[in-house]
């Protein structure tokens, strides 16, 4: 008995660790490099009014459900700011039919300061606002958190003493926040636990980047990212990568939000709607003298190594990006460039024939094709490849639990049959004992048995 629970043990170790050399369970996704945002389009996805007027739309975030704004409706603590969300998908919470991007929310409940950032955090449902001013004394070096769903306020968190809080954003693959400080503090990066507790220092970045000041950041991956205030400054909008582990700004690559007819403009925050896609808050003011902010949409080229790629003998390998970014990029190839790409037809070209022109055959529409099939790689590779891919990783990993609970349940089944056969064994030697001794008392007495 002893012997099948010690083998049970030796092959659970031994199959956990095969599992783990086999196909290792973290992935990793990031933007594919530090110059991701130079040259991409963005896409105006829709536009409000100002509602202030003074007001300006100061810090923007994602949830899982809304797009929020803040417009700090001017700066004093007299005049409540306005937060508006705006429906991110096309249903609701309840799965209704909804107008994407129209207005969900509008709440009118406090003063916000500045208002100058925001970060949620999807596992406690907050929505952190870092101030950027302290017109309240109290207020200095502080941030506010508010419910994600009512878009009420709920604390004040105390971060410093000596500097206001100029951006904020979280990094959920970390778990922890990430902060700019304002002039007081050098414009430094810090890190911040979950509980907004400092952990971690990233140096002061004044005077690193185009401008005299910065607006809301956010984070992806390595990066922090951010908006340099150029406005009247006559230079064009930029905005800033700065990486964590390297701190430092590896790129500032300027942007063109083809604004159109507009008198002046101001980025102030960004933040990202799924892996490599981005939204800017920028507030504009057009030639008629209204007011709006527009929200801008991107997409970056962006690293997905979840399902490894047969290596193929090219001397310049461009980084894996999705579908998506992969599209976007092509967009902005030149056109001499496309030309080469295209495949001659054998007849007359069908835009003499008054047809569409025939899609562009690309590497992977040329794998697909029946007459080109490439020669399978060997067994072991393929079996690589599937037990790297991120859904059998996550299956793998399935099992492994199940097979440990399996495992622990059988031990436990094995260890009480041992003390249920030991004690049975017990009383049986304690029975036949008892049986003993009666036959021995009887024969004293010469009973017959």
């Amino acid at each position: 008995m002893k012997r099948g629970v010690h083998f049970t043990a030796l092959l659970s170790i031994v199959i956990s660790w095969c599992m783990w050399i086999g196909a290792p369970l973290e992935v990793y996704a990031e933007i594919a490099s530090d110059d991701a945002f130079e040259g991409v389009t963005w896409e105006k996805i829709f536009e409000d009014d100002i509602e202030g007027p003074n007001g300006v739309v100061q810090s923007m975030c994602a949830t899982e459900n809304y797009i929020i704004c803040i417009e700090n409706y001017e700066d004093s603590t007299e005049k409540s700011d306005i937060i508006k969300a705006y429906y991110r998908n096309d249903t609701d919470v309840h799965g209704k039919p909804v107008e994407r991007y129209s207005l969900a929310k509008r709440v009118v409940e406090r003063s916000y300061e500045h208002g100058n950032g925001m970060a949620y955090n999807p596992n406690t449902h907050e929505i952190a606002v870092a101030l950027y001013t302290h017109l309240e004394p109290e207020n200095r070096g502080c941030i506010f958190l508010m419910d994600s769903e009512t878009l009420s306020f709920k604390r004040k968190v105390k971060i410093a003493d000596d500097y206001n809080i100029l951006g904020i954003g979280y990094d959920g693959e970390n778990d922890r926040y990430i902060i700019q400080t304002n002039v007081d503090g050098g414009y430094s990066f810090k890190i911040l636990d979950n509980q907004f507790k400092i952990i971690e220092d990233l140096g002061e970045y004044d005077g690193t980047a185009k401008g005299n000041n910065f607006q809301d950041l956010c984070v992806s991956g390595d990066y922090i990212i951010n908006f340099p205030l150029t406005l009247g400054l006559g230079i064009g909008d930029y905005i800033n990568m700065y990486s964590i582990s390297r701190k430092e700004l590896v790129s500032d690559p300027k942007l063109d939000f083809q604004l159109g007819d507009v008198s002046s403009d101001e980025p102030e925050s960004i933040c990202e709607l799924e892996p490599g896609v981005f939204i800017a808050a920028v507030n504009v003011v057009e030639a008629d003298g209204s007011r709006k902010i527009r929200i801008y949409k991107t997409m970056v080229p962006y690293n997905f190594p979840a399902v490894p790629v047969e290596e193929k003998e090219e001397p310049d390998a461009e980084p894996a990006v999705d579908d998506k970014a992969q599209e976007a990029k092509q967009e902005q190839v030149k056109p001499e460039e496309n030309e080469q790409e295209k495949v001659e037809p054998k007849e007359a070209g069908p835009e003499e024939a008054g047809q569409p022109a025939e899609p562009v055959m690309t590497e992977a529409d040329n794998a697909d094709a029946p007459e080109e099939k490439e020669e399978k790689p060997p067994l072991t590779d393929r079996i690589r490849q599937m037990m790297n891919s991120h859904s059998m990783k996550s299956i793998m990993k399935t099992a492994l639990f199940i097979f440990f609970g399996v495992d622990i349940v059988l031990f436990v089944y094995l260890k009480v049959l041992a003390i249920r056969r030991k004690r049975k064994r017990k009383l049986e030697r304690a029975r036949r004992e008892r049986q003993r001794i009666r036959q021995q008392i009887r024969a004293m007495y010469g009973e017959q048995p």
